[in-house]
């Protein structure tokens, strides 16, 4: 999967980059032009500063243009890597120093994936365990923090720090990810179909569709005020209410619509009768429940399992940094590939598993190195882009998005694998619920009322066509119910085909809309 990864990254590069070829065109100073925009036609303008263009072809349903998007917007300049520090020099970037850049994005992803696998999510449901916090709570608010971290830092850079779209275009593709390429990839690495729970699946796909139209109705004018990101970060609570409630609902539903249903006891060759019974599990999708099978009076071989694994896992944390498992080629190859970060964490993050009462301390850190991460990550990926020509937005919408669901891309190869990932699904529909209401509402809700809670302070969004992308994740995740729905709730390998199909598809179509319909690449020197 570690493969997958890195070459699901390099098809993004590839592809972006060769978009941007065939878009990018060279401007003359002191450029004047009329520009003809949804049959309105501008007056002439010529100005030495830079400025982003945005090019309106081939949309005949294209609403209005903004008040002086099209003249007026980053006078600063339209290359995001001059908000950070000096890396390389503009002629090494061009010969060929933007692979050093590459390199490091990739270790970044390599780093979160790590910090999230063994150091966060264990330290969360360490957390839940001494808070004795119900599977609904503990989903809904430290599991909530934990999978909509990486998003949130990306996007306070890009609110606070570079104030462009790779927060927004971040969250919009780790959207179109986890709800297509995470449930693709549950369904291809499954050994067998693995049976959904209608409720869950139903549940989330209702409240993410609420968040993304939300998102759609604030974004559409290209302008977020405080008012409009105070709407989302409220909701976000309204959320937590609805999912501290979940069982009661859930009983209510399906009191309603499951009132004829029988279930049919079975017998496994022992002639011990065996029925199917909701397990909670903190790691399930805020609430959800797997379908577990449940045999009287083996309780106990259940629990000693469970047991047996807290002490395998607990041994593994033992394990020197300093000693190479052993295993084959792949393993003792990602062990001296990742060894500096082993390494690094080992000595800085108190491991949950070791030492549970430490776990303030390990969430302090696991934060530290998420929030230093996702700067580094954007750091890198913006000078790529910059190199490429790749517009901030194309740049969160592809390596970003791609980066931020590796921990969960790998997670959902293993336990589907077990077969155990039939909440994969609503996982990842929860964690983007949380992205779109948290991670987006919170860094634009302090910006905002940091400039004056006016209605001339406001955060524009400079992409011409991000607002198209966020609607078509309405019908992306229609696709993604139709498509389980169809398959009589199960999550297979034909599922997961025509999910990956459909998910490189809306990439495609939303690259294609950002540098080619929506030519957001040309900048006035």
């Amino acid at each position: 999967m570690w493969v997958a990864g890195i070459s699901f990254f390099v098809a993004n590069l590839v592809l972006c980059s060769s978009f941007s070829i065939f878009s990018f065109k060279t401007i003359p100073q002191n450029y004047s032009s009329q520009l003809t925009l949804n049959g309105t036609e501008d007056a002439l303008f010529e100005h030495p500063e830079v400025h982003y263009i945005k090019h309106r072809t081939f949309i005949p349903f294209a609403r209005p243009l903004r008040d002086g998007e099209d003249n007026s917007t980053e006078e600063e300049g339209c290359d995001s890597s001059d908000d950070f520090p000096a890396f390389l020099t503009e002629d090494v970037r061009d010969k060929g120093g933007f692979v050093l850049c590459f390199i490091v994005g990739i270790y970044c992803f390599t780093l979160l994936a790590l910090v999230c696998d063994r150091y966060f999510v264990p330290c969360v449901e360490v957390t839940c365990d001494i808070f004795h916090l119900t599977p609904d709570v503990a989903a809904a608010t430290f599991m909530s923090v934990a999978t909509s971290t990486p998003e949130l830092f990306t996007n306070i850079i890009g609110t606070f720090i570079t104030e462009s779209d790779i927060g927004i275009g971040t969250i919009v593709g780790s959207s179109l990810y986890q709800a297509l390429g995470v449930a693709a990839i549950g369904g291809l690495a499954a050994p067998y179909p693995l049976q959904l729970d209608w409720w869950p699946l139903t549940r989330d796909v209702c409240i993410y569709s609420i968040a993304v139209s939300l998102l759609v109705v604030i974004t559409w004018d290209g302008k977020i005020f405080w008012y409009e990101a105070l709407v989302l970060f409220v909701i976000y609570f309204v959320y937590f209410t609805v999912m501290f409630q979940n069982h009661r609902i859930s009983k209510w539903v399906k009191s309603h619509f499951q009132k004829d249903e029988v279930v049919d006891l079975q017998k496994d060759k022992d002639g011990v009768e065996v029925k199917a019974e909701p397990r909670p599990s903190v790691i399930s999708a805020y609430g959800s429940y797997v379908e577990e099978i449940s045999k009287p009076g083996y309780d106990k071989e259940y629990d000693k399992a469970i047991m047996e694994k807290h002490e395998e896992e607990k041994r593994e944390a033992q394990r020197s940094v300093f000693k190479a498992p052993e295993g084959g080629f792949k393993e003792k190859f990602f062990f001296y590939y990742s060894w500096p970060i082993s390494v690094a964490l080992r000595y800085t993050v108190p491991n949950p598993k070791l030492h549970p009462k430490m776990f303030p301390l390990t969430f302090l850190m696991c934060i530290i190195w998420i929030g230093t991460n996702s700067y580094m990550v954007s750091w890198m990926v913006t000078i790529i882009g910059s190199v490429f020509r790749i517009p901030d937005a194309v740049l969160g919408l592809s390596f970003l998005a791609a980066g931020s669901g590796l921990p969960e891309s790998i997670s959902m190869a293993i336990i589907s694998r077990r077969g155990e990932g039939a909440f994969g699904v609503s996982n990842s529909l929860g964690a983007n619920t949380m992205n779109i209401l948290f991670s987006l509402g919170m860094p634009w809700f302090f910006k905002t009322i940091s400039q004056g809670a006016t209605n001339s302070s406001f955060i524009q969004i400079q992409s011409g066509s991000i607002e198209y992308t966020i609607l078509a994740l309405i019908g992306v995740v229609a696709i993604l119910y139709a498509t389980i729905y169809f398959n009589k709730f199960r999550l297979g390998k034909m599922a997961g085909v025509i999910l990956l199909s459909t998910y490189l598809v809306c990439v495609v179509m939303a690259i294609l809309s950002e540098m080619v319909f929506f030519d957001n690449s040309l900048c006035l020197s």
